[in-house]
Parts: C-alpha cells; sequence; structure tokens
C-alpha cells in the first residue's frame, strides 16, 4: 500500500489517502518532495509524499506512476511545471515542457506505452 495521490487542487496541494492506515489529508504543495538519489543530490525519477495523518509512513513513487499511473504521473508533471525539474534542464512554469520531461523519463523508465496523462 501507498501514500498515494486522489486529487489535484488548484493551488498545487495534493490530497492523499494511504490504504494501509486508512488515513487521509492534504500535502502542501512544497512538501511534494524529489527523492534523494545515491550521491545525495535530487532525482527526477522518484517523488516521495509522506502521510499527512503523522503516522510516519512515506511512499516513494517512480514517474511511471506504479499502480495509479495516471495520478502519479499527473504529480510530477505539476511538481517539474511548480518547481522545475530536479535534473536542472527544465524550468519551472513552462507546463508543456514539463509534461513532454516527465514523458521522456517515463518512457525511460517503463517504456513507451506507460505513459496516460
Amino acid at each position: 500500500m501507498s501514500v498515494r495521490p486522489v486529487t489535484f487542487q488548484s493551488n498545487g496541494d495534493i490530497d492523499v489517502v494511504y490504504d494501509e492506515l486508512g488515513h487521509s489529508g492534504t500535502i502542501l504543495a512544497a512538501d511534494v518532495q524529489w527523492a534523494t538519489n545515491m550521491q545525495g543530490g535530487h532525482s527526477h525519477n522518484f517523488i516521495v509524499l509522506v502521510c499527512p495523518d503523522g503516522c510516519g509512513a512515506t511512499s516513494t513513487h517512480p514517474v511511471g506512476g506504479g499502480a495509479a499511473a495516471s495520478d502519479v504521473q499527473q504529480m510530477f508533471v505539476q511538481k517539474t511545471n511548480r518547481d522545475g525539474c530536479a535534473c536542472g534542464n527544465v524550468a519551472a512554469g513552462n507546463e508543456v515542457v514539463a509534461d513532454a520531461h516527465m514523458h521522456l523519463q517515463c518512457d525511460r523508465m517503463d517504456g513507451p506505452e506507460r505513459w496516460q496523462v
């Protein structure tokens, strides 16, 4: 089970559920974080969500989306559009470029048939 996105607010916040414990709530846009890679930098291939209920549960989501592909892929596009990409190649503020960049990352990880956004 995972802390997964279910609704995207217009301000960038995300309503999530943590099915295993029945928790739900809203994660602030600023609290949606890139995962840390082995070198200590950020990875644009993964996003970490923390359960807003305070239980300490976290879920790391791949750019391909895992079991909630469409919602997770949308989360990557919104994060990149809002903050720019962790790789430094995409600046904030251009949703078309953010979408194309995340689509490419998804293709690289999961193949060209995976993208759903």
